[in-house]
Order: structure tokens, then C-alpha cells, then sequence
């Protein structure tokens, strides 16, 4: 019996080789199985921190980002007359306080019946604001009809025609970049390039101050006024 034990014990280590060479495939197959899974945790880990960190990177960009900024020129009769930044879709009025308000010079009549403080403005967009000295001097040019509503006078039939059709026209000076817009060949940066021109004294400054081609000009001429 010691004999058989001590020539078993002696064969163990033989056949503990033969059990796992038996199992080797299967062994190969499982570390493989872990290293990928071992792998695949890391990874996914990694790719799920680098989204939550984008996430609250996005999530702390300032305000101003979302909402954008726009640059308006206002100038003439105004207070403080420079270029100031506002926020996208602020409103003419909006404008008017950031220059601190009409200034003394300023024709408030003129300002109440040809600009709408309620519209919205538009990035690069020219306001003046023109003064009494400069509506009495003929610089800017209102209808007659207009300029008398406190004390109408009654027109001939000749003459009520003929300011029709100057009412019809459209002013460079006072027109928003929308009734710009409406003139044939004219689009909203050519628009915004008429503004910027601002003020004009005669509808050749057009072709002087290179704002529109004398095509352009030969479709509008006879829609524009000043």
C-alpha cells in the first residue's frame, strides 16, 4: 500500500499537466474574453467622462454665445452719437437710450412721424437722427402734406395726384432696411449699404459713394426719393 501511495504521488504533477493541457483551448479563449471585456470597460468609461465634460463645458458657455450681439452706428441729433453693441434683436429705442437720447438740435416732430421705435434693428445697420437746421434747409425732405398736418391745406386734383405719387416713393434717408429691401435689385446688404451711406443730399450720391452700380440705379431712380 506505501508503495502504490508513494507511485501515485510521484505521477501527480503529471497528471495534473495532462488535466490543464486538456483545458488549454478553453483557458485561451476565457483570458481573451476578459482582456476584451477589461478593454471595452475602459474604453466606454473614457468616451463617457469625455461627453459629460463636453456637456458641462457646453453648458457654462456665457450667455452671449447663445444669444449673439450686433453692432449699430447712430449718430446726428443724438446725445452720445458712436457705434454700440447690442443684443441681437434689440429695438430702435433701445439704440436711442444707449446714445443718451434725442439731443437739443433734434427735430422731434421729424423723429415721431419717420421712425418706429419698436422695430427691430439689424447688425451694421446706420441711424441718424437729423436735426432742425438740417429738415429746414431741405437736407431732409418730408411731404409737404406732412410737414402741414396740423394746418392742411386743400389740394388740387393736379396736386393731390402729384403727392400721391411722391408719397409712393421711397426715402433714402428715413426708409427702414425692410421698405429698402422691396426696390428691384436691391437686397438686405445693399439695404444695409444705403443705410450706412446715410444722409444723402442728392439720388446721384448713390453712384458717388459706390453703394449700388448704375444698373441698379437706373431701376430705382425713379422709386427713391430724399
Amino acid at each position: 500500500m506505501i508503495i502504490m501511495s508513494n507511485f501515485i504521488k510521484s505521477f501527480s504533477p503529471l497528471l495534473k499537466q495532462l488535466k490543464l493541457r486538456k483545458y488549454l483551448v478553453e483557458i485561451i479563449l476565457l483570458t481573451v474574453a476578459l482582456v476584451i471585456t477589461i478593454t471595452a470597460l475602459a474604453i466606454y468609461s473614457k468616451n463617457n467622462q469625455e461627453n459629460t465634460d463636453q456637456e458641462i463645458a457646453t453648458n457654462n458657455q456665457p450667455e452671449q454665445t447663445l444669444s449673439g450681439k450686433i453692432f449699430i452706428d447712430i449718430s446726428g441729433a443724438v446725445k452720445k452719437p458712436s457705434l454700440y453693441q447690442l443684443n441681437f434683436g434689440a429695438r430702435i429705442k433701445e439704440v436711442i437710450d444707449r446714445a443718451g437720447g434725442l439731443s437739443d438740435e433734434a427735430d422731434t416732430k421729424f423723429f415721431n412721424r419717420n421712425f418706429n421705435l419698436a422695430r427691430i434693428v439689424t447688425d451694421q445697420e446706420k441711424i441718424y437722427i437729423p436735426s432742425i437746421i438740417e429738415i429746414n434747409s431741405g437736407v431732409f425732405v418730408q411731404s409737404q402734406r406732412t410737414l402741414d398736418y396740423n394746418s392742411p391745406a386743400v389740394l388740387s386734383s393736379e396736386a393731390l395726384a402729384k403727392e400721391e405719387v411722391t408719397q409712393s416713393l421711397i426715402n433714402l434717408n428715413s426708409a427702414t432696411i425692410e421698405e429698402l429691401d422691396q426696390l428691384p435689385g436691391v437686397g438686405q446688404v445693399t439695404a444695409n449699404k444705403i443705410i450706412t451711406g446715410r444722409p444723402y443730399t442728392t439720388l446721384e450720391e448713390l453712384l458717388m459713394k459706390k453703394v449700388i452700380n448704375k444698373g441698379v440705379f437706373e431701376k430705382i431712380k425713379n422709386l427713391i426719393s430724399i
